[in-house]
């Protein structure tokens, strides 16, 4: 009962079924006791006939046969006529006579009666016409069918179309405006799923908008500063042009990252960024990052060694792992301590690339790690403004990763250090 279509069903069966009830039940009001008690009379006739059979034969039969109404006759078992055996047999007859009702169609009754201990066996037969039963008119019938069906089904449309109101309400609520509009409730039939799926969907809306606010009110913050510098340099260029002129560079330079990353991490969360999906060679990419950073590392005075290095291939993005996958690294360079190393894995399991990024710096609060991959999220003193970046590289990362089904997780290490795991699904090799 828990299914709509098992109630519509039920439904119209429930109406079906009782308006067949209801006719069946009004017909045998109305001619049913006029049938019984026309089969009570001619079963007392059959054994007036039989009697006057066994006492005078056939033909004091044939007298009281002749003084009854036209519509008896007195037929042997097959139908035929026992006093006039040359008469045409009546067509509406049964092939075989046995005692009872018969329908004759088109509102006629034929009835049976046979005669008590008369061999060979006859019997009294008497049809009754469509006036002689007081049938049920048909605009009561109508009336009758009208009323049963109507009654299922205006039940049935209170049950939909209530809820079906509840929600239509919500959506216009929710179209004027309030997130806030709720229409769940328990049940298991497709109009509380609906009704389920209406909320999932406000709370989801509500989040884009709550992050949407979130990134316009970030992303306002972080370009203060470097238009601030920019104001400052272009007041003191008339000091020492060429180092303001420097200056002035350094900030448009970090301007075009920051609105390139906020442009790369808005198309991501709107999912209006196209994968240009090809088969990557996985192992090959993570060589070519591990080298260029290593190479970067150099100044900072640390380096980055890949290890386990399996081969896996996989269909995405090439432009867009290497993006999340270098954030990653870099970070890593960014915050691992002087003079050691960011250790970089690719494990191929299960059918899935795994590649983990460890570094060997002061960790991050455990309580920060959960938002380690939400935009303009700096946690730690040892990842303040100052180390760089604005907050959006691994907000990069995990929507890239989402976008090609796979999933980011990040940890404090047992020795030191945090532990980033990237974990991709691969193509399978026939």
């Amino acid at each position: 009962m828990n299914s709509l279509f098992t109630k519509i069903f039920l439904a119209f069966w429930l109406a079906a079924v009782l308006l067949g009830a209801t006719l069946f039940g009004v017909s045998r009001l109305f001619g049913g006791e006029v049938i019984a008690e026309a089969q009570r009379a001619l079963e007392s006739r059959a054994v007036t006939a039989a009697a006057l059979w066994q006492e005078g034969g056939m033909m004091a039969a044939a007298r009281w046969l002749r003084s009854q109404p036209d519509s008896l006759r007195l037929l042997d078992a097959s139908g035929e006529p026992v006093l006039r055996p040359h008469m045409p047999r009546h067509p509406r007859l049964p092939q075989v006579i046995t005692p009872g009702v018969h329908p004759a169609g088109r509102g006629r009754v034929i009835l049976a009666a046979a005669l008590p201990h008369v061999e060979p066996p006859a019997f009294l037969v008497q049809e009754l016409e469509p006036g002689q039963l007081p049938l049920t008119p048909w605009w009561l019938r109508l009336l009758i069918a009208a009323s049963v069906t109507g009654l299922v089904s205006y039940g049935l449309a209170a049950l939909l179309t209530r809820r079906l109101r509840r929600l239509r309400r919500a959506a216009q609520a929710l179209a004027a405006g309030d997130l806030s509009v709720r229409v769940g409730r328990s049940g298991g039939d497709e109009v509380e799923a609906l009704a389920r799926d209406f909320d999932q969907m406000t709370d989801h809306l509500r989040d884009l908008l709550d992050a949407q606010k979130r990134l316009l009110r970030d992303v306002s913050h972080e370009l203060r500063s470097p238009l601030a510098r920019l104001r400052i340099a272009l007041e003191l260029a008339e000091r020492d042009k060429e180092k303001s002129l420097q200056r002035i560079a350094k900030e448009a330079d970090e301007l075009e990252a920051l609105i390139a990353d906020v442009l790369s991490l808005a198309r991501l969360e709107s999912g209006q960024s196209v994968l240009e999906r090809r088969e990557v060679a996985l192992h090959e990419l993570m060589q070519q990052i591990v080298t260029d950073a290593d190479f970067e590392a150099e100044a900072r005075g640390c380096s980055v060694d890949i290890g386990a290095n399996d081969a896996a291939t996989l269909s995405g993005d090439p432009v867009l792992l290497r993006s999340a996958i270098e954030n990653v690294v870099r970070n890593a360079v960014r915050h691992t301590a002087p003079g050691t190393t960011v250790t970089v894995e690719l494990h191929n399991t299960n059918n899935a690339a795994v590649i983990t990024v460890r570094d060997q710096g002061s960790g991050v609060p455990e309580e920060a790690i959960s938002r380690m991959f939400e935009p303009f999220t700096r946690v730690g003193e040892a990842r303040e403004r100052g180390s760089g970046g604005y907050g959006l590289g691994l907000a990069i990362t995990g929507r890239a990763v989402q976008a090609h089904g796979g999933s980011v997780s990040a940890e404090n290490h047992a020795d030191g250090g945090l532990l980033v795991s990237i974990r991709l699904p691969i193509t399978p090799r026939p």
